[in-house]
């Protein structure tokens, strides 16, 4: 018997050298099983504006590929080194807008 996935949820960890993502797939049984994860990079090389095109393509393209019911996107914490921490709320910019726009609300 096929299971029927009644739920995917894709989860992202920003961050603007390498976004993290992971997909889970949950089915009619109450199964929840782990279907795909992996990153997106940007070269370090590149200007800010470039490293931020390149995650919204990556983004659009992970979106077409897992069809998320649900996106949960990681909060930024950070303490110490607030360089770090605008970078990062850049790139967590660059998801929220792209799942929005793509997904909707």
């Amino acid at each position: 018997m096929k299971r029927e996935i009644i739920l995917i949820i894709l989860g992202i960890d920003p961050g603007l050298a390498t976004l993290g993502y992971g997909v889970l797939q949950k089915d009619s049984r109450g199964n929840v099983t782990a279907e795909d994860y992996g990153v997106i990079v940007t070269p370090k090389e590149e200007a800010l504006p470039t490293r931020l095109a390149i995650l919204e393509e990556g983004m659009s393209r992970l979106l077409d590929k897992c069809s998320p019911d649900e996106v949960a996107v990681e909060e930024l914490f950070f303490s110490k080194n607030i360089t770090t921490g605008i970078q990062v709320a850049h790139a967590r910019g660059v998801a929220l807008l792209t799942c929005v726009k793509r997904c909707g609300r």
